[in-house]
């Protein structure tokens, strides 16, 4: 087993660059570097000098988990063939795909970042159907993983991906002892979501709640608002009185109660955790992936977890994680599902939670005794039915990365510079629908 680890750079500002260009390069019928239309994604792979000898497989950095370790290093041997890891921050992997596909030199495996990567690139030809390889195993494969984790990687009927790690968005962070000391319990709607902040903050704590300058962690909010993403309306993020009530939620949070401070503009989205674990404020509204940075700098921190919070809209939250793909020019193909198939057994991912707690995809996970004796885990096992991909309408414009880019302006200078709502998100209108208009 090898492992190289490239040049890493910034998720957010990597996706952000990077999704244009590559949608853009995408927008061939055939897709970028399928050069034969002759040999369709289902046909299994091709042939190369690395078949049977040397499976690459690209995995995102930090993802090398021990556990995934030991499976490769038995697969190694079991198949007798070389698998050679290349790890790549988010944006840096999809650059690095984009090129792979121009080229048609592509690795066998890759682990995806849970948006429009499967799909898209599938219903291009880059990306394999793995319908065939889902009927040749015993029982059914697929019905011991998430919906949504599936849902997000299959479209046209076909499946693109396996789901890997199923996180999400807009659990409550807590601090135990804040809460007790303070007189409430976790909070789980909006209306005791302030009133817990106003508590803790009542108790002596600097702040109640600290809110994140990451414009994907507003998406929760709009959600439990009723907001919807709709490609086709005059409102893409609507109804407006809605989204407008979300982010005056927040901003209210941050400059009219004064429960928490002003977000700083910033490409790390780490910056509540450190408010909360140093004890100036006593709820964030985060994800799984939070648990093993608390925990590694203070393993007697007092953390609880809640379920996303139920607004005036209802409950819900946005789905993160990855997934496994096969790209259509993979060399190893059929060794690379078996690799697959592998990595996502249950008692494997029991070991990865047990060792880094990253959340997982399989139902059966949920029965492990590593996540029914957590009770946090047992939350984040429950919080993935709720969750669900709420701009999937806006995956297939090749506009993308600037709608992205409009969302994220908007958040911004509601929660970060304290601007008006209702102007800000009349203003992302203006931009947002003739972008998807074209």
């Amino acid at each position: 087993m090898r492992n190289h680890t490239l040049p890493r750079r910034s998720l957010l500002l990597g996706g952000a660059v990077l999704s244009a260009a590559t949608l853009s390069a995408c927008s061939s019928p055939q897709g970028v570097g399928s050069g034969d239309p002759d040999t369709p994604a289902e046909a299994g792979g091709i042939e190369g000098e690395r078949t049977g000898k040397e499976l690459v497989f690209y995995l995102s950095a930090g993802h090398d988990y021990q556990p995934y370790l030991d499976v490769i290093a038995d697969f190694e041997k079991e198949h007798s063939i070389k698998v050679t890891i290349q790890t790549f921050q988010w944006g840096d992997l999809q650059q690095k795909l984009t090129a792979d596909f121009l080229s048609g030199q592509t690795p066998d495996l890759v682990e995806e970042g849970g948006s429009w990567w499967s799909t898209r690139w599938g219903a291009d030809g880059n990306i394999m159907a793995l319908d065939d390889f889902i009927a040749a195993e015993e029982g059914d494969f697929l019905s011991d993983f998430v919906e949504s984790g599936l849902a997000l990687r299959q479209d046209g009927g076909k499946t693109y991906g396996i789901p890997l790690h199923v996180t999400m968005g807009g659990l409550v962070f807590a601090n135990k002892d804040m809460l007790d000391a303070a007189g409430v319990a976790m909070p789980t709607t909006w209306d005791e979501f302030k009133a817990a902040a106003k508590a803790i903050q009542g108790s002596g704590v600097e702040y109640g709640c600290a809110l994140n300058n990451d414009s994907f962690y507003g998406r929760p909010w709009y959600l439990q608002n009723g907001v919807k993403w709709d490609a086709k309306s005059e409102e893409p993020i609507g109804p407006s009185d809605k989204l407008v009530e979300a982010l005056t939620f927040q901003k209210d949070l941050i400059y009219t109660d004064a429960l928490a401070p002003v977000p700083v503009a910033s490409n790390e989205y780490s910056a509540p955790r450190k408010v909360f674990t140093t004890g100036r404020a006593g709820l964030i509204i985060t994800g799984p992936w939070d648990i093993n940075p608390i925990m590694t700098e203070n393993p007697d921190f007092p953390l609880t977890i809640g379920m996303p919070l139920t607004g005036p809209g209802g409950s819900g939250t946005t789905i993160a994680g990855s997934g496994l793909m096969i790209p259509a020019k993979s060399q190893n193909a059929e060794l690379a599902w078996k690799l697959i198939t592998a990595l996502t057994a249950t008692e494997v991912q029991e070991k990865v939670t047990a060792t880094v707690g990253m959340a997982c995809s399989r139902k059966s996970w949920a029965e492990s005794e590593t996540v029914r004796s957590n009770p946090n885990l047992s939350v984040v096992a429950a919080a993935r039915e709720v969750a669900t991909v709420p701009d999937r309408a806006f995956w297939s414009s090749m506009n993308a990365a600037k709608l992205t880019e409009a969302e994220k302006v908007m958040y911004e200078d509601v929660i970060l510079n304290g601007a008006d709502p209702a102007s800000t998100v009349a203003t992302y209108y203006s931009t947002a629908a003739p972008l998807l208009q074209g």
